[in-house]
């Protein structure tokens, strides 16, 4: 697709809700100007753009989130029918929370969706007792689909999120998920994202976290001909915990990409970030990520480790762990590795009678089980998916 193209391709694209017209219209205006990303920006250095520009081929779905957003607690209920600890935000207050921009440079993720959406789901979590909430977002075989979520987590509140995305063959999900972390609230988050055969993700995550809040996230991603999964998180004021913890599979000829963004911006913050990553066949995996911690953001606690397993010889692993320091009084690390499986370890089980396909799948299940125990599927009608994250390798 030439610039050209892309052009007509945003006037073309169906105009939003009247409230979010105008950031519709700043979003589509920032496209023309910025273009297509191109290998010139470092952060699209590595991705292949050519299968970026194949979603733009996709046709647009045209129905709401109360469509293809399938919310559950106990059961299934409609999203305007929710208890009384979850209220839906009004279009003001959605306006007031919705970030038309976010710490960092890497925007197109956000601004694209922003341009093609046309609805918005706002919640408001209010109730001091541990709240469920389960979403579930699908589409069709040959569909783009765009999804936006915003969730507010008031003072002292607690959520278990879980997030499942489930692509079809020859489709793409633009989906972004805006959560804001009241004082003294917590937000176990996770995240599930499972492709079909060339199916395509383009997915972001943004939090904003208050003093004395606590937001875990955990992240599964396979099967997407090309996911592009960005976690971008800001402690509003230092004071502040944070977890992440993910785990990507990519197979056959697949891309699977991992980007975090996290700001402190206050003092005595804390971070814990795991990335895991496997590569097979001809795919391909990178993980890039960004700590930034500035002056403003002293005794900081921050911890960055990507691990990733490559069992082929023509699999590739990008991995850029960064850390941008500018307060003097941190505590900070960060490291990355690629290895295979250890040749000593498959001997140790092969000599108590395992043979070696057993034990190649017992390392790598090891290797998963880090971060897929820690992932809770409550939900019945994700059974099956909870044992292939138990079983998956």
């Amino acid at each position: 697709m030439k610039q050209e193209e892309f052009i007509h391709w945003i006037d073309s694209l169906e105009k939003s809700e009247p409230f979010l017209s105008e950031s519709q219209r700043k979003a589509k205006q920032s496209l023309k100007e910025e273009g297509l990303p191109s290998k010139q920006l470092e952060e699209w250095r590595i991705t292949n753009i050519e299968r970026f520009k194949r979603i733009l081929k996709i046709p647009i779905a045209n129905k709401k989130h109360t469509q293809s957003i399938k919310l559950n607690f106990d059961k299934t209920i409609n999203v305007k029918n929710l208890p009384d600890s979850i209220e839906i935000l009004s279009e003001d207050e959605i306006l007031k929370y919705y970030s038309n921009n976010f710490d960092g440079n890497n925007n197109l993720l956000n601004i694209f969706n922003q341009a093609i959406n046309n609805d918005i789901i706002g919640l408001k979590v209010k109730s001091t007792n541990t709240i469920n909430l389960d979403l579930t977002i699908s589409n069709l075989e040959k569909e783009l689909s765009p999804t936006k979520i915003i969730i507010v987590v008031e003072n002292n509140c607690q959520l278990n999120l879980l997030q499942v995305i489930k692509g079809s063959i020859l489709s793409a999900h633009s989906h972004l998920i805006e959560i804001h972390l009241k004082e003294n609230s917590t937000v176990n988050h996770n995240f599930v994202a499972i492709g079909k055969k060339l199916s395509n993700l383009l997915g972001t995550i943004k939090v904003k976290q208050k003093e004395n809040s606590n937001y875990s996230l955990i992240t599964f991603q396979e099967g997407w001909y090309l996911s592009r999964l960005e976690k971008k998180i800001v402690q509003l004021d230092g004071k502040a915990n944070t977890t992440i913890k993910s785990l990507s599979i990519a197979k056959d000829n697949e891309e699977l990409a991992s980007h975090t963004y996290v700001k402190f911006k206050g003092p005595n913050g804390s971070l814990n970030q795991l990335n895991k990553a496997i590569v097979e066949d001809e795919s391909h995996y990178i993980f890039d990520g960004l700590i930034e911690v500035p002056k403003v953001a002293q005794k900081t606690q921050a911890s960055q480790l990507s691990k990733n397993l490559l069992l082929s010889s023509k699999g590739r692993i990008n991995t850029i762990p960064k850390l941008k320091i500018i307060a003097d009084d941190v505590k900070c690390s960060h490291g990355a590795t690629i290895s295979q499986l250890e040749e000593n370890q498959i001997f140790y089980l092969q000599s108590r009678g395992i043979n070696k396909d057993q034990a190649n799948s017992l390392l790598i299940k090891g290797f998963c089980q880090e971060i897929t125990n820690n992932i809770k599927l409550t939900n019945d009608e994700n059974f099956d998916l909870y044992e292939h994250l138990r079983n998956s390798k």
